[in-house]
This record gives C-alpha cells, structure tokens and sequence, in this order.
C-alpha cells in the first residue's frame, strides 16, 4: 500500500498554487543549495544503533482527521507558532526525528523521510512504520521532493536539514506548509541557557499538541521522565564525576559535542562531566592539544558512516599523542549511535548505559 494512498492529499487548488510559489522559490534556493551528497552539519545522515529505543512496539495514534479543530500555539525557538489545522501529510528528516515521529505513534501521517543513507539503521520497532514511506532524499532535504509528496508539515532543525540558503521554516510557510524545528538546534539561531534532555520532552509534547494526540504524548514523556530519574537517582551523591570527551569525527581536528549539544546533558545526567562543556555550541571542532591537556577518563565514541565505530577507537589508539590519555591507556570507550546521540526516544536508556560505565559501583551486576 503507498502512503499516498492513505494520506488524504490538499485540494488541487492549493496544489496549483503552490506549484507557482515553487517556481519562484527554487529559482531563489537553487544557488544556496548544497548538493545532494553535501554535509549539513556535524551529523548529517548519522544512522542506527544496537540497541531498540523504549517505544511500544507497534504503538500507533491516530492524528485528528480532517474536521475542524482549535488552533495550537507552541514555542518554537522562542517564538509563538500556531498550527491551524491537523497536518496530514508529514515529512521529517535525519534518523533521531524519523524515530522522535514514529515514537509517537504518528507512522499513518508520514510521506516522506529524507537524512537517511541507510533506513536499516532505524530501530526495528519503526522499520515496518518506516516502510510504508519513501525515503525522499539520503542526504540533504530537497524542497522540490517535499512540495512533489503534497506534504503540509515538515519536522526538521537547523543542520537537520533546515539551512540558510536551502530549505528553511520561513520559505515552507511561504509554500503554505507547516514546519517544527528541534529545540536543541535552536541554538544555532538563538541564544540559550542549556540543553537538557527536557528538550526532547518538550519537542514530543509539542508535536502531541500539533497533531492533536496530547494523551499519547503525555504518556510516552512521562514514562521516560520515570526512567530517567531512577538513572539520576542511582548516580546522586557521587563522589567523583569522571571526564568524558566525546569523539564524533576528524582526524587532523576532532568534532565533539559542547555544552549545548544532547551528549553533554546525557552526560551530566548520568554522573560525568562533558571534556569541552566550556564550548557554547553543539558540535564544534576542537583540538588534540586540549584532549591531552585535559585528560579524560572516558570517551565517547559516535557511530555513523565511515570509519565505523571500531576504526574511530583504533585510530584514537594508535595517535602519539593520546597515548598518556587516562582513557586511551584503560581503553575506557563508550560507543553511542548517531541516534542515541542526537535528540530522540533513544536518549533516556543510553544515559543508564552511560551511567553503569562511570559508575558501575551504583548499580547491580
């Protein structure tokens, strides 16, 4: 069964108006636009891991249909955002949204997906939801793509998959479609405070309000807010908090995670501190020198594309110049996926495994 063939589509007139506004907004997108192989960010196209996220399996919750509803306003970047209608159509982009959506329960409204170069990464609960859309773009989001799929709503954020130059909330709008933009890359736009994994909560709720399922959503975000603070719980009081780097990618220059990046608030929650939480941004660049200088007990390994995560720990052992590294010498590695390591369902149950690392003394055999 197509996806088409279960979404209701927008009238044709709406269809033909925006096929008029697309001609005009390709042309100014075209020359910003990378190509479809580009990065879009540290992560961009980052997929899968071992272990299934904490979702009911084959949980799904019926958006609202197509009858007249209350508008919804939520904030969206620090901003108030109010959606009209019940989107019908939905697009979403990179692994860790794909499963945010899928979580909820929201498989029937999905039309599209783009961000992923390998949808066997996805968890497997979501494969069969997954299945029933095509996978719009493995890399980059095509605007033409997400206007061909009639969608009406677009769940993306800014260096997943929203770019100045390419595909942004404000030229959707302009093509009469709805968008979300993931809190945690706000950051990118706005200035924040911290990141928390109350982000993600946050980012679930909204989306249960947009697609009018609140109770579902409620119901998710509290039973990971229970499981995450039995891990905050069993790690309270520690008397040391280990130092964790963590290593996304770069050989002359390391990419990790800074203070506003989901990893640096799985970390903390799970009893360690984050090597370069003194970077305001997500996922910058930093340097060996600091690594050495500074001297982790731990490191956190990202999972995605190529070399994988065993060839990122052999390359990281074999550099000179770690070989003092605390971390490099016990060969303390945690391996995380793109997906446990980016906002998402996954997040909650990779803190636990983080903790039982730093911490194994506070936790049963």
């Amino acid at each position: 069964m197509s996806p088409s063939a279960e979404k209701p589509r927008p009238a044709s007139a709406r269809r033909a108006v925006r096929t008029l506004a697309l001609l005009g907004a390709l042309a100014l997108a075209a020359c910003g636009q990378q190509p479809d192989g580009a990065a879009q960010g540290p992560v961009q196209g980052k997929e899968q891991s071992k272990v299934q996220a904490s979702a009911p399996a084959g949980a799904q919750a019926s958006a609202a249909p197509l009858t007249a509803v209350a508008p919804v306003t939520v904030q969206v970047c620090g901003q108030s955002v109010t959606y009209d209608k019940v989107p019908q159509r939905a697009v979403t982009h990179d692994v860790n949204l794909t499963e945010m959506f899928l979580f909820l329960g929201l498989g029937d409204r999905l039309v599209g997906y783009s961000g992923l170069r390998d949808s066997k990464r996805v968890a497997p609960q979501f494969q069969a939801a997954l299945a029933q859309a095509p996978n719009l773009s493995p890399r980059g989001m095509s605007l033409e793509r997400i206007v061909a799929a009639e969608a009406d709503f677009v769940f993306g954020g800014w260096s997943y998959g929203f770019r100045d130059g390419g595909v942004t909330p404000q030229l959707l709008a302009e093509l009469g479609i709805a968008s979300y933009v993931l809190t945690e890359s706000c950051i990118r736009k706005v200035a924040r405070e911290r990141v928390s994994l109350e982000d993600t909560f946050a980012d679930m709720l909204n989306l249960g309000r947009i697609f009018r399922i609140e109770a579902q959503a409620q119901a998710l975000v509290q039973a990971q807010r229970e499981e995450l603070a039995a891990t905050v719980a069993a790690v309270q009081g520690v008397a040391q908090r280990p130092l964790v780097f963590v290593y996304d990618s770069g050989q002359d220059v390391p990419q990790t995670a800074g203070r506003y990046g989901m990893p640096h608030a799985m970390i903390e929650a799970a009893g360690g501190r984050n090597l370069f939480a003194d970077i305001p941004a997500n996922w910058p660049k930093a340097n060996w020198e600091d690594v050495v200088q500074r001297n982790p007990d731990w490191i956190v390994v990202i999972d995605y594309d190529q070399p994988d995560a065993q060839g990122k720990i052999d390359f990281l052992l074999a550099k000179p110049e770690l070989q003092h590294v605390t971390a490099i010498r016990h060969k303390r590695f945690i391996v995380l996926d793109y997906a446990e390591a980016t906002p998402g369902p996954r997040n909650v149950a990779r803190v636990r495994t983080l903790a039982q690392a730093l911490h194994p003394q506070r936790f049963g055999p």
